[in-house]
């Protein structure tokens, strides 16, 4: 779900692993049209641990589309789905909840056998600072307001949606207008898990997935924001960590990239967690993954977004400490070559399977 992401100048080293992926798309074979729906959830160990971050994008779809989307992950064993509950689009209008898009992805979802992260997002403007007035993405002036609306959505989706995240990127700049400040987001967890404690019971309680930053003055780095979130929050108030470690165009497994890898940094956010008593909870990432097209200092080769998941996968398996990881994302969203959002997909624009695909469904165990 980011907009912006940071330009890595460091030098790319792919590592093409061909039998993972010759073996991967043996498993798999080429999928033509869209696999049927499953009509009934399904239990499978294997998939447990991988999801989709959906996000905003699926909001927009046509149903023929979101079904065709959704089957296909469904299909590759694909377990979880990220939802948003977009505050600025539901509730437009101060008392006026419209929860209909959101409503028709979830119905989508759960009628095909997914297991529902949802996230709360964005402020209406009615409910923005005077220096963010004209920013989706302004951290709200009143926090009660934003725990009201957290609780709001939980209770609508109470027993349908297990999981909540709070926020996305609080350390980014794009999504902490007019500033990051770990101060206000500690407010604002402390406000939306309340609620979402009281009106959804047994609810889980997610951190903000971070994105990867360092402290320059703008942006907040996860490690940093992590420590500080301990410093000024209850932590009693959320039940695990996210994390979005990003380290395109460089592998998770880039032995030259220690210095800044995000994924290879998340054992001192795991430290900090340790060290405030906080060992038991998991750490989620709830975003990651590598685009194939975009700006030349950030964009892959299919192949090599193939193998960046299939390691941080492999990642996230190695450590019992670890949630689910959620995959940015299931299919390109365009075709401009200039633009690294548009091209995340494990799909292309036109539905045809990059390598990724075939990876994760030999990965999921296809059930």
């Amino acid at each position: 779900m980011m907009e912006a992401r940071r330009p890595w100048t460091t030098r790319v080293l792919v590592f093409c692993h061909v039998v993972i992926l010759v073996a991967a798309v043996a498993l798999v074979g080429v999928m033509g049209p869209a696999p049927e729906s499953t009509a009934e959830p399904v239990n499978c160990a294997a998939g447990e641990d991988i999801g989709i971050a959906g996000g905003a994008e699926l909001m927009s779809l046509s149903d023929d589309d979101l079904d065709r989307e959704l089957s296909f992950m469904r299909a590759a064993g694909v377990r979880w789905l990220r939802v948003g509950a977009d505050w600025a689009v539901v509730e437009g209008t101060r008392g006026q909840e419209n929860w209909g898009q959101t409503d028709r992805v979830v119905d989508f979802a759960l009628a095909r056998g997914f297991r529902l992260l949802g996230i709360v997002l964005s402020t209406p403007q009615w409910a923005r600072p005077a220096d963010a007035s004209g920013e989706t993405f302004a951290l709200p002036a009143d926090v009660k307001e934003f725990g009201r609306f957290a609780g709001d959505a939980a209770a609508r989706y109470a027993g349908r949606i297990g999981a909540w995240e709070i926020w996305n990127e609080p350390n980014n700049p794009i999504f902490a207008k007019p500033r990051p400040d770990v101060a206000v987001y500690a407010s604002m967890i402390e406000a939306a898990s309340a609620q979402i404690r009281a009106r959804a019971p047994g609810a889980q309680i997610i951190t903000a997935g971070l994105a990867p930053a360092g402290d320059d003055g703008l942006s907040i780095a996860p490690t940093t924001f992590v420590d500080q979130l301990y410093n000024v929050a209850d932590k009693g108030s959320w039940d695990a960590v996210g994390i979005h470690p990003y380290t395109y165009p460089a592998l998770p497994d880039d032995p030259d990239t220690g210095d800044w890898n995000t994924f290879q940094r998340i054992e001192i956010i795991r430290n900090t967690m340790v060290d405030n008593g906080d060992g038991g909870k998991k750490i989620w990432i709830t975003e990651f993954g590598a685009p194939t097209g975009g700006a030349p200092d950030q964009a892959v080769s299919e192949d090599a977004q193939a193998t960046a998941i299939s390691q941080g996968i492999d990642r996230m398996r190695g450590a019992s400490y670890f949630g689910p990881l959620f995959i940015h994302q299931s299919r390109d969203r365009g075709a401009d070559p200039n633009d690294v959002e548009d091209h995340f997909g494990l799909l292309r624009l036109d539905f045809s399977e990059k390598p990724a695909y075939a990876v994760v469904s030999a990965m999921s165990g296809k059930c």
